[in-house]
């Protein structure tokens, strides 16, 4: 073999080992980062149509036009759904004697506000359960905004708006882009909103997201809970969520709710009733506790790669990332 024939054959060796360490420090790189690395690549690795073309076939409540669901779910509150978006998201609108306050916005798919103006008169005020898209990207037609006043949501706010970040807001998944939001009222954890006649306790619940609020309807021992819990799969696995946050939180509110808290939740639907506005129960609460411990103990064998499903009772699974991902 000629000296040139050894001399290229080294050159090849070092190239063939620099890109096997290229790919490895890729694959690395990609493990540790998978939230963000998942959130990415949704849109090719999991493609979806946004708005089923069926008619929606709900269970529950009457249909607005060809597109909201509307259910009285008592104590003059009503639950608006978006039974045919793919997610089957659910917001409510909880009306007092003087204002009302709807908690999320909707997907943005189509316009909530007109729904909401036909079921009251009164002045309202919106709120989001947390910042993601779906929750948020319906709040552009409404003059009258409130926040969770945290240091992560007030840090979002340039020149007088609000705006989420990427990975707070996620509509990358749908090649949405964050609103601009006017914010007119700052809620801190604890704080109580009177609509007049009743009152809601705000709730900071950290694990889906680290600024995901709660309703604390104490009259009517109900709470209002965004994506902290839900029928279906909870999302453990997304940018900013985080196991601890959510077993603290679990085991906060097991400790100062009454046993027989309604938890209203945003993403339908439950098993055997159908399309309806989906709620969950103490019982459920105490099940995803000792679910999120046998994860934490390593008790808990998951299936799927990522994220990994892990199951809780026969309403619910979870999502998680790798073992150094949303700790």
């Amino acid at each position: 073999m000629s000296k040139t024939s050894r001399f290229s054959g080294k050159r090849l060796t070092l190239a063939v080992l620099a890109m096997s360490s290229v790919a490895a420090l890729g694959v690395v790189l990609a493990a540790v980062f998978a939230p963000y690395v998942s959130a990415e690549l949704n849109p090719w690795l999991e493609p979806h149509q946004i708005v089923d073309p069926a008619p929606a076939r709900i269970a529950k409540g009457r249909m607005v036009g060809d597109y909201f669901a509307v259910e009285d779910v008592g104590g003059g509150v009503f639950a608006i759904g978006e039974p045919r978006y793919y997610q089957r998201n659910y917001a409510y609108l909880i009306i007092g004697q003087e204002r009302a306050l709807l908690f999320d916005s909707g997907s943005g798919t189509r316009d909530i506000s007109g729904v909401v103006a036909g079921l009251t008169r009164l002045p309202v005020t919106v709120m989001a359960s947390h910042l993601h898209y779906d929750h948020l990207g319906g709040i552009a037609p409404f003059a009258h905004v409130a926040m969770i006043d945290l240091p992560q949501t007030r840090a979002d706010v340039s020149r007088g708006l609000f705006r989420a970040g990427r990975y707070e807001y996620l509509g990358l998944i749908d090649h949405l882009a964050p609103p601009p939001v006017k914010v007119g009222e700052w809620l801190a954890p604890g704080a109580v909103i009177d609509l007049g006649g009743r009152s809601l306790t705000v709730l900071n619940t950290p694990g889906h997201t680290p600024t995901s609020a709660a309703l604390w309807d104490a009259a009517g021992h109900r709470l209002f809970i965004g994506d902290y819990i839900y029928p279906t799969t909870l999302y453990a696995f997304l940018p900013g969520a985080s196991l601890s946050a959510y077993h603290h939180t679990a085991r906060r509110l097991l400790t100062t709710l009454p046993a027989d808290t309604v938890l209203w939740t945003a993403h339908c639907c439950r098993k055997g009733e159908g399309v309806a506005a989906p709620w969950l129960s103490m019982r459920d609460l105490r099940d995803l506790d000792a679910a999120l411990t046998r994860v934490a103990r390593g008790q808990a064998r998951p299936t799927g790669f990522y994220p990994r499903i892990y199951p809780v009772n026969r309403q619910m699974t979870l999502a998680t990332g790798f073992g150094w991902n949303n700790r």
